[in-house]
């Protein structure tokens, strides 16, 4: 499996906007008991306006989108957002392990956020993150070198 990542283009946002729906429906409707469309069109263009995201390719089709901020103190993971059909298919694991190479690499540790009701969790525990606090929707994780 070849995975690349490019920068997002402003064309780029209406692809991104779809898998967030995809991704994000089943997840939304069970932590929240419903799925409103306004709402989530909103957040997301709020949330793809601040920051630099990428688009992440693999075999040469599409599949999904990331945003990572490479700060001094940490890596923190705003987003990684992989179309539903793509998943299970170890491309979440290669995205995470090589944040987590960058990581080791510069010694800092990895964060993220995640929502309690992603099955994702399970994901980023498998790879070495641990909970270090909890909120009413959220889950904050963070992996760090042993």
């Amino acid at each position: 499996m070849k995975i690349i990542k490019r920068p997002a283009e402003v064309s780029d946002m209406e692809f991104a906007r779809t898998v967030h729906h995809r991704a994000y429906r089943d997840v939304v409707s069970a932590q929240y008991g419903t799925w409103n469309e306004k709402a989530q069109d909103e957040f997301f263009a709020n949330d793809w306006c601040a920051a630099t995201h990428q688009i992440v390719v693999c075999d040469d089709a599409v599949c999904g989108y990331i945003c990572v901020e490479n700060r001094e103190e940490d890596i923190h993971i705003r987003e990684i957002v992989i179309d539903p059909k793509f998943q299970g298919k170890g491309l979440g694991t290669s995205l995470l392990r090589e944040i987590i190479e960058d990581a080791e690499a510069r010694q800092v540790p990895v964060r993220l956020g995640t929502q309690q009701a992603n099955r994702a969790v399970n994901l980023y525990r498998k790879l070495g993150f641990r909970e270090f606090e909890r909120t009413t929707t959220h889950i904050l994780m963070e992996w760090r070198s042993a």
